[in-house]
């Protein structure tokens, strides 16, 4: 078999032209905002963001490269302190962000329909645990939302109950940053402001919590 008849290798020649095609738009023009970037990145919003192929921060906000400082995990998790070596992926990109480069707002951005939230809730519900090591060690991150979820409205319909876990898991998420101590040192001397969204795919609605009551309200 050639490789171009390999499976996913018009999706993978798709990246190629689309790199070829960037080139030309953002580096052919005097002036063009890829090669003033070279020197350095200033973004001024940091987003913890999920994997999921659907939810582009980028594409969803309209941000033009330089914007945003984006990690991208599994169900856009951000764990607590004192999980041994689980948290140092995503926290050195907070590090990154937030000491090294000032980024003065940090974003934790959940969707709906989020398998890795899903994957948790499961857990908590029937105590299914994925087969995939790595994917159960970080998705129990997310479990402890899961049961308040469970204990508040655990009459609801499954899909209900997986839009409120996401909800809250992004709520947990943001108190997980905040029992680092250099976080909360910044926050409360007004030098961070810490957000929670939630992106509907199918209605492309944004949700964002309330900083004083936790209640997400579409804006």
């Amino acid at each position: 078999m050639n490789d171009s008849d390999s499976p996913g290798q018009n999706a993978v020649e798709a990246l190629l032209q689309g790199a070829r095609s960037f080139r030309e738009r953002e580096y052919g023009e005097p002036g063009a905002l890829m090669p003033n970037l070279s020197s350095g990145q200033q973004p001024g919003v940091m987003m913890i963001a999920c994997a999921d192929s659907r939810v582009d921060p980028a594409l969803i906000f309209g941000a033009r490269p330089g914007d945003l400082l984006v990690v991208r995990v599994v169900a856009n998790l951000a764990p607590p302190p004192d999980t041994d070596s689980l948290d140092s992926g995503v926290m050195s990109a907070v590090e990154l962000g937030l000491k090294t480069l000032g980024i003065p707002h940090l974003i934790v951005c959940g969707h709906s329909g989020c398998a890795g939230v899903r994957t948790a809730l499961d857990e908590a519900l029937h105590d299914v645990v994925p087969e995939d090591y790595c994917l159960h060690e970080w998705t129990t991150v997310a479990v402890p939302a899961c049961e308040e979820v469970i204990a508040a409205h655990g009459e609801l319909s499954a899909d209900k109950l997986a839009r409120h876990a996401e909800q809250r898991s992004i709520l947990k998420s943001l108190e997980n940053l905040r029992a680092h101590p250099w976080v909360q040192d910044l926050e409360t001397n007004g030098k961070l402001t810490l957000h929670g969204w939630w992106f509907d795919i199918a209605t492309g609605d944004l949700w964002i919590a309330d900083p004083e009551t936790g209640d997400f309200v579409s804006v």
